[in-house]
């Protein structure tokens, strides 16, 4: 079975280096990624002040550049990519996600559906999130354990590093980050994920496990190199092999 089938809820710590708010120089990020059925990813995430380039939670990444307010998509199942305004990609990704989720779609149960909204309803009451007081050095640098909680569904153990900080694109992005998760509960989760920043820094190592009514399971990350030499323009293009992809009317028009 692919990475993508367990991908739906466990990507969301791939995300938390997004959520950080003040400017650095350039920084680039080596992570090893454990998904939920075992497989493993090491891959590199970049950070300017202008730029960022991050692995999504479908294994998919994203370019986000601040100076055009334009993304990039890069679906490396498919091997293409789409690039466009940001008004338009959370559309794009909706329909790269339908393609990917119909038959979860077409087995939905309205009882499915009842309790999701019984889950949801229950879920702000049960968000938790703080400090451990615990801390430890990766890569060189003093980190955190910072923890988020949201009742028996999502449990997500993060170690930030204060001295490290990139510019938050979180609102930015956090419509097309949603619109990857496959599973309706996920895109709860992870809304719960991307808008719950206590902290400026930027997260070294994490854990997660996630329980929603198609899946649980438990993925981790972490950096293995961290470095802030200059990033090379060609960290923002798309692999040379893959198509662009440009889709029609249609294909956007797609529901949530």
């Amino acid at each position: 079975m692919s990475r993508r089938t367990y991908a739906a809820v466990a990507g969301l710590v791939a995300l938390m280096p997004l959520l950080a708010r003040t400017a650095a120089a350039d920084v680039t990020v080596v992570g090893r990624y454990r998904f939920a059925n075992g497989d493993t990813l090491t891959r590199a995430s970049y950070y300017t002040n202008r730029w960022m380039r991050t692995t999504l939670p479908n294994g998919d990444e994203i370019v986000y550049s601040r100076d055009s307010d334009r993304i990039t998509l890069i679906d490396h199942a498919g091997k293409r990519y789409w690039e466009g305004p940001r008004a338009r990609a959370d559309s794009v990704t909706r329909r790269m996600r339908a393609e990917r989720a119909r038959a979860m779609a077409e087995t939905a149960t309205p009882e499915d559906q009842e309790k999701r909204n019984a889950i949801f309803a229950a879920l702000t009451d049960s968000v938790h999130q703080g400090s451990t007081g615990r801390s430890r050095v990766i890569c060189g640098y003093p980190c955190s354990e910072y923890v988020l909680t949201a009742g028996q569904y999502l449990r997500q153990d993060r170690w930030i590093a204060r001295s490290l900080a990139v510019p938050d694109f979180s609102k930015e992005v956090q419509n097309v980050v949603i619109a990857t998760i496959m599973d309706p509960l996920g895109r709860g989760l992870m809304t719960l994920v991307v808008q719950g920043r206590v902290v400026d820094g930027l997260t070294l190592q994490g854990r997660l496990r996630y329980k929603t009514l198609s899946q649980e399971g438990e993925m981790s990350w972490e950096a293995v190199q961290v470095s802030s030499e200059k990033i090379p323009e060609t960290a923002w293009l798309p692999p040379t092999d893959y198509t662009r992809w440009v889709p029609t009317a249609a294909d956007t028009a797609i529901k949530r």
